[in-house]
């Protein structure tokens, strides 16, 4: 049996490190909040960061497959998220930044989420070979990984910052 492969193939592997890195931001958020087990939920952070990069890595890849097809795709967006989501977006600079560490792990994990709902939307897009709305669904999916990105980034800061090495359940050198 021949399988066609292309874009939704890496599509897909996004989906799947966005889903891995939902689950790992909230178990990061669970052992802030309930356990105060913050290097175990540091551990969580950095996987999830993983998850996040590799999840990048595939919605990019996928983005390639769309070059092909230039003429029927847009420019790409130096902004991939749509004028209408900013509004309820955390972004660098604004007054969300006071967030506390478990609401940075939950808006990481909200981003991630919408980035694998769109992931799926452009898969979906692609095997109808609707290349210009795929494109633009995967965009807004990077948009999201980065979104998610930033978050997991404020929520370490947050962690080294309050806890550092000193932390509760840091191992004495």
């Amino acid at each position: 049996m021949s399988r066609k492969h292309g874009a939704a193939d890496h599509h897909a592997s996004a989906v799947v490190h966005h889903a891995q890195a939902v689950g790992h931001h909230r178990e990061a958020s669970r052992h802030y909040e309930v356990g105060k087990d913050y290097a175990h939920a540091a551990h969580q952070a950095l996987v999830a960061h993983g998850h996040g990069l590799r999840a990048m890595d595939f919605g990019k890849e996928a983005e390639t497959y769309y070059s092909q097809h230039a003429e029927s795709v847009p420019a790409r967006n130096p902004d991939p998220i749509p004028r209408f989501a900013k509004k309820s977006l955390q972004t660098p600079g604004t007054v969300e930044i006071a967030l506390t560490c478990t609401d940075h792990h939950t808006a990481a994990a909200n981003h991630h989420e919408l980035a694998a709902r769109h992931h799926r939307e452009a898969a979906e897009h692609y095997e109808r070979e609707d290349y210009t709305l795929a494109a633009q669904e995967a965009q807004i999916a990077l948009g999201h990984a980065q979104q998610s990105i930033f978050h997991g980034n404020e929520a370490a800061k947050h962690h080294v910052e309050h806890y550092g090495k000193a932390g509760p359940t840091a191992e004495i050198s």
